[in-house]
């Protein structure tokens, strides 16, 4: 109620400045038979405002960028911009009831958020030492808010239930080997369970040398036999040669296959070995492919491999338990009570992985109930792990807030716990080890300066190098790479290893950044990267821009004398807003202010989103003049116009990445005039241009913000977020400093009292 009497008490306000402000510059487009981007401003008052902030937030942000009016229209004077913009965040600020400069905002929540997939294998590893791909479990991440954690894109069905049971066995079954009694268990695996050429005829064929064969999952390291079943196509001189596979082990002797498509296939057996255990490949590897096409009138002479079956029996030796297993079996044995230790090692476990003080009795027995008192030690503790880990309170991050009186905001603070979950989440992709918990324990995260040092602490971790990559491949929308092809035709020289350099530099960069807590300007205007062979010879670089070795073939070079400057250079990010045939300035120049300056163009009209290679009767003008020709409609001048340049000014490269020649008739015009009438000649001077926008700063904090919370931005953010960038380097922002800034926020360690969810208000 209040905020609608304050909003409604600014209608002489909205009548003087706001309505005249609207008619003379935005319901031409946004208004009667138009209504661009679903905002209608024809015949609003000024209780729109909170009928919709979201919308007038956006025109908020669109009038301060000096975005709108679009080109074209007609611009506002300095005094009636300044005037509208003053009215609209006052209206905003009491829709949010917040209509005193000096008052806290409400708090916004964090829905209750489930481990993605990176953190659940990471959980398994750092608790338990055991590796797992949970891709092959666990429901995909949908991304919300540009992010894989954000709880608002999350669901978990009734199948997805079954799914997390079936991963909490197979990594209880890991950590905790069986006994093994009776024989070695045999896995047998028909051409539609394997990978690698083709399946035809009843068998797998590998036409060219390669491995053809299942995933098996087993369960621990150890030695296993493989079996193979297999015959050939022969051709030239010598039978086929097969190479026997388990994982990275491919010891065995070299078979040959004589037996043709009419012979009982040859049956192969090696006995090969893992170091851990997991998901691995088992088959046999083609060693000799042979082809000669037909000529002279003699028919082509093609020599194939055709692998009928697999069989993987085993483990053959006796297990060696793992380091998870002999710490706790080594406990039991010292034991003079072993069931009152067994219910101690339950407790221990179900403390550590559900990050939480010691669990209550009740739920130690019912752990202990999932296995009979008659079972062995390993399987009792297999159980109860089973149990703990199938758990909500594992599978979920508990971020309740503590009981007691709320502050001012009416908000609670988090646990030492649930900060210890939020921050592994945060900076590790993971969930706190032991000694994270002990420190939450002793009081280390009881207030905001124990915090900042834990997280610290955190950073120099090498486990920190996982929020560089995890946040940076999310915000530069890099992942598009993985299922992301070139046309053959136009890129000879392009290939998956090309690709897994691109990701590789940019992940690299990202960790420097991190680290050595460079200015984030660098990532917009860095005159170094790192690169290997592969994008040495892209880049067309030479042993004189060498500055360092890093090690792994990878190299620390300078790009001064060439057009690359910083992320705008990097062939990952120029391969991804490209098309697999030409480049796409629009798809660059979106990604320019999408991503780098957080400002993304609304979703283009129907039909608008595509523009042909060759327009018909367009076959003649070049493509910056077929963009031209686009931007001529009204209906998508206003994005355009702000994209294209941008977008423009990358084409000094091609759609990989290589800088084109300067015949190249691409090349020949790289100039651009934004909006706001400052130009550019090619991606050296956009880079400076983009340092200019002190934007570039807030976009990145705000990103950083959203992938810290889990959650989108709201406007009871803005405080904090303002806060957290005054307490940054003007001139060297960054990433290191930013997250210590979110990690101390009001927003990271405290929750509001009405999103607990435990009955309590």
């Amino acid at each position: 109620m209040l905020a609608l009497l304050l909003v409604a008490a600014s209608g002489d306000a909205f009548d003087d400045v706001a309505r005249p402000f609207l008619d003379a510059h935005c319901v031409r487009c946004h208004g009667g038979t138009e209504v661009r981007s679903g905002l209608d401003l024809a015949g609003t008052t000024a209780a729109s405002v909170e009928e919709d902030t979201d919308a007038w937030q956006w025109l908020l942000e669109r009038v301060e960028a000096d975005e709108m009016p679009p080109p074209g229209e007609a611009r506002p004077g300095d005094d009636e911009r300044a005037a509208f913009l003053a009215w609209l965040t006052e209206a905003l600020d009491a829709a949010d009831g917040d209509a005193s400069k000096d008052a806290e905002p409400p708090l916004a929540g964090v829905p209750l958020r489930r481990l993605t997939r990176i953190e659940y294998e990471s959980a398994a590893r750092t608790l338990l030492g055991v590796e797992i791909d949970a891709s092959r479990f666990l429901p995909e991440d949908v991304v919300g808010h540009g992010f894989d954690h954000v709880a608002a894109a999350q669901t978990l069905s009734e199948n997805d239930f079954v799914r997390y049971l079936e991963a909490a066995e197979a990594v209880a079954e890991r950590a905790v080997p069986d006994a093994e009694a009776g024989p070695p268990r045999t896995r047998r695996y028909g051409p539609g369970d394997m990978a690698g050429g083709r399946a035809s005829r009843g068998a797998r064929w590998l036409y060219t040398n390669g491995t053809a064969g299942p995933i098996a999952p087993l369960s621990r390291a150890g030695e296993y036999l493989v079996r193979v079943r297999a015959y050939g196509e022969q051709a030239g001189p010598d039978p086929c040669r097969v190479r026997l596979v388990l994982g990275d082990d491919s010891r065995s002797e070299v078979f040959e296959v004589d037996a043709g498509p009419g012979d009982e296939p040859v049956v192969l057996e090696a006995r090969l070995s893992i170091e851990r255990a997991g998901d691995h490949l088992v088959g046999a590897r083609f060693l000799n492919d042979y082809y000669v096409p037909p000529r002279d009138g003699r028919e082509r002479e093609d020599r194939n491999l055709a692998v009928r079956s697999v069989e993987v029996v085993g483990p053959l030796d006796a297990a060696r338990p793992t380091a998870f297993w002999s710490v706790i079996e080594r406990r039991l044995e010292a034991a003079d009570d072993r069931e009152a230790t067994l219910r101690s090692v339950a407790g221990d476990l179900a403390s550590m992985i559900w990050r939480a003080p010691a669990p209550a009795d009740e739920d130690v027995d019912a752990l202990l109930a999932l296995s009979s008192p008659n079972d062995g030690p390993d399987r009792r503790v297999r159980a109860a792990l089973t149990g703990i880990l199938a758990s909500p309170r594992f599978v979920f991050k508990e971020e309740l807030g503590r009981a007691g009186a709320p502050d001012a905001r009416g908000s609670v603070a988090l646990s030492p716990h649930e900060i210890a979950t939020r921050l592994a989440g945060f900076l590790w992709s993971s969930v706190p080890d032991r000694q994270l918990l002990e420190r939450a324990d002793g009081g280390d995260l009881d207030g905001v300066e124990g915090v900042r040092r834990v997280a610290e602490d955190m950073l120099a971790d090498r486990r920190a190098d996982a929020l560089a990559v995890g946040f940076g491949e999310q915000w530069l929308q890099l992942r598009v790479l993985d299922a992301k092809r070139a046309d053959d035709d136009a890129f000879p020289n392009f290939s998956r290893r090309l690709v897994a350099s691109m990701r590789e530099e940019t992940r690299r960069v990202l960790i420097d950044s991190l680290r050595e807590r460079r200015s984030v300007w660098e990532l917009i205007e860095g005159e170094q990267t790192f690169v290997d062979d592969r994008l040495m010879r892209l880049y067309g670089l030479g042993s004189d821009d060498v500055v360092a070795e890093v090690g792994e073939g990878w190299r620390r070079v300078r790009l001064d004398g060439t057009e690359r400057r910083g992320l705008l250079g990097h062939a990952g990010v120029l391969f991804a807003t490209s098309e697999a045939t030409r480049t796409s300035p629009v798809r660059r120049g979106k990604w320019v202010l999408d991503v780098l300056l957080g400002s993304a163009p609304p979703p283009p009209p129907p039909g608008a989103d595509n523009l042909a290679e060759s327009a018909e009767g367009d076959e003649d003008l070049s493509l910056r003049e077929r963009f031209e020709r686009h931007r001529a409609d009204p209906s998508c001048a206003s994005c355009h116009a702000r994209m294209d340049p941008l977008g423009f000014g990358l084409e000094a490269f091609d759609a990989i990445g290589a800088e084109r020649p300067p015949e190249d008739a691409a090349r020949r015009d790289v100039s651009g005039v934004l909006p706001d009438g400052r130009s550019f000649d090619g991606p050296v001077e956009l880079a400076a241009v983009l340092r200019g926008e002190d934007r570039f700063v807030d976009a990145f904090i705000e990103r950083l913000f959203v992938y810290a919370l889990g959650r989108g931005l709201e406007r009871a953010d803005r405080r904090s977020l303002a806060a957290i960038r005054g307490t940054l380097d003007e001139d060297g922002p960054t990433m290191h400093s930013a997250i210590l800034g979110i990690v101390t926020s009001p927003e990271f360690l405290r929750m509001p009292r009405e999103e607990r969810n435990d009955g309590e208000k």
